[in-house]
């Protein structure tokens, strides 16, 4: 591909190179002391400012760089100085550059790394910002699908676009404090995802992108319409959908008695499912029964009982642990009858008595009635069906700024349709049109254990979806402000990383961890990035790029709250 321009315009003289190191250059910068930046054909020129980008003239290559640091040598510090009455005096300032990579004068192609290092005396000039563009843009797809995301810093009709499988292919990660600009960043990439009629799943904790309205539709998982919000289409995630480790975490059982209990009556009340005729009352009765009608239909249905979504009755479930209270062995002592039950074992439903009243009142909440109560609502995994199959539709977004926090229930509930989903992916439902997953605040659920010291539950879905969900056409976006709390084998998953403005130390090394072109001069830049301001690094852009997010069409209502 040729160049967009010529890469050494004497207007756009820097300064001679002076010192070579293998990844660094020093350069004499005659006009760095200027008050005051240039321009020069409509661009703007800093002529020796930190951060910004140079070309170094070679023989076949020209080799990019970016200054990262300016300074005056230690007798000249007062010849800037406005008081100081010295004749005649200039002052000299050195600057160091970071070698990034070359482009072949011939060709224009771009190649990592440097093949052949500056010689002392070369000239270096202000990079065109089409030349840096030319040289991180990637190509279109194969079907000329780029998408727009952001543009160099300080030439704002210069963009940079990348092909969606450079974004998204190898997964991605959106990183940054609080007001750097991740959302902007996240509802830029849905705009795009809209623009090429992709497929997105949206989990919204927060609420703050209900200002998406293309190809978009809008659910609320948790809470119950009102007059005022009647137009808000509510959908559930039904308790068959979570697992047994899931149920143990929101109801908290001790580890003696009331964790048997549990689990043998979620079984008790999935054989009723799908053995009616074993009921009473809509319990499954122990005491002083006969064991043979049940082993045998434990037999028979035993795996519809382990199949995930098994059905059943939540309701019954506080009366059907106190049902499991009873003997193992029916009979006297001393000659027990190991194929039926004894009678009620009333020191068991003392243990349980909590567990109990915890349960009842966990399903009949109100808060929680989308989970254990979904009668009247949609079944979320229906609604996913449903989304899949409109081609109208891009973007399901779940909104979850209803769903509580107690018990856990946030978590759990998308970690159990993350779940979902990669089961989902395993069986190839998304090969033929990949599934993008954007998880906004995903320090939530992802490297957390939650329950008690008796039952602690990892959550693990997102983290499984980033390790293997690429190969079955399942992708994620990962949106945090504390890229600590992920885990460093998930973010090593990531082939793409946006990165805002980050202030503490243990984030910015962690993302340089992760981020194997992430270097100490590149991360230095982290702390000042403005709003909107960001580091590109992915494994198929050649460096690491500084770039001004585009502005999104649909803006996520992210303001803070004015507190006078």
């Amino acid at each position: 591909m040729p160049l967009p321009t010529a890469p050494f315009d004497s207007g756009r003289y820097v300064g001679t190179v002076i010192h070579v190191e293998p990844a660094h250059v020093r350069l004499n910068l005659p006009y760095g002391s200027g008050p005051v930046s240039s321009s020069y054909s409509g661009h703007r020129i800093g002529k020796g400012e930190v951060g910004e980008f140079v070309l170094i003239e070679g023989e076949s290559h020209a080799i990019l760089g970016r200054i990262t640091q300016v300074r005056l040598p230690e007798g000249e510090r007062l010849t800037v100085e406005p008081t100081r009455e010295v004749e005649k005096t200039n002052s000299n300032p050195v600057g160091i550059v970071q070698l990034l990579l070359s482009i072949e004068l011939s060709t224009g192609k771009t190649v990592r790394g440097v093949p052949t290092h500056p010689r002392i005396g070369q000239y270096a000039y202000a990079a065109h910002p089409d030349l840096v563009k030319h040289a991180i843009e990637d190509e279109p797809d194969t079907e000329g699908k780029f998408v727009g995301l952001a543009h160099v810093p300080n030439a704002p009709t210069t963009h940079v676009t990348f092909s969606p499988s450079a974004l998204f292919g190898r997964h991605c990660a959106i990183l940054g404090t609080t007001g750097g600009g991740k959302s902007w960043t996240v509802a830029r990439l849905l705009g795009e995802v809209v623009r090429h009629r992709g497929k997105v799943v949206l989990f919204d904790p927060s609420g703050e992108f209900h200002t998406l309205s293309e190809r978009v539709r809008h659910i609320n998982l948790g809470g119950r319409p009102t007059g005022a919000e009647g137009n808000r289409e509510y959908v559930s995630f039904p308790y068959k959908h979570l697992s047994e480790g899931d149920l143990f975490a929101m109801f908290h059982p001790s580890g003696g008695s009331q964790s048997p209990k549990l689990r043998e009556a979620l079984a008790s009340l999935k054989l009723l499912h799908c053995q009616p005729t074993l009921a009473e009352d809509g319990l499954l009765k122990k005491v002083n029964r006969s064991k043979a009608d049940f082993n045998a239909a434990l037999e028979q249905h035993a795996a519809a009982i382990r199949e995930p979504g098994a059905e059943y009755d939540i309701t019954r479930l506080p009366d059907q642990i106190y049902e499991e209270c009873v003997w193992p062995t029916g009979g006297p002592p001393q000659n027990p009858n190991p194929n039926s039950w004894g009678g009620s074992d009333q020191n068991s439903r003392g243990y349980c008595t909590t567990l109990v009243s915890r349960i009842a009142v966990q399903i009949h909440s109100n808060e929680m009635a989308s989970i254990f109560s979904p009668a009247g609502f949609p079944d979320l995994t229906e609604i996913l069906d449903q989304f899949l199959a409109d081609d109208d539709q891009s973007i399901l977004r779940i909104s979850m700024e209803h769903l509580p926090f107690e018990h856990n229930t946030r978590e759990l509930v998308a970690n159990g349709f993350g779940r979902y989903l990669l089961t989902k992916a395993r069986a190839g439902a998304f090969r033929d049109r990949p599934l993008l997953t954007v998880l906004d605040e995903a320090h939530q659920f992802l490297n957390k254990s939650v329950g008690d010291e008796y039952n602690r539950f990892r959550l693990e879905s997102f983290g499984l979806i980033a390790k293997e969900g690429r190969k079955y056409g399942l992708l994620t976006v990962l949106s945090t402000q504390r890229p600590r709390d992920i885990p460093e084998d998930v973010l090593s998953q990531m082939g793409m990383f946006i990165v805002h403005r980050l202030i503490n130390d243990r984030d910015r090394q962690v993302v340089e961890n992760a981020c194997g072109s992430l270097d100490a001069s590149a991360a230095a830049f982290l702390p000042v990035l403005g709003q909107g301001e960001a580091l590109v690094i992915g494994l198929d852009t050649p460096m690491t790029m500084p770039v001004q997010v585009l502005r999104p069409e649909d803006q996520p209502d992210s303001t803070d709250i004015n507190l006078w």
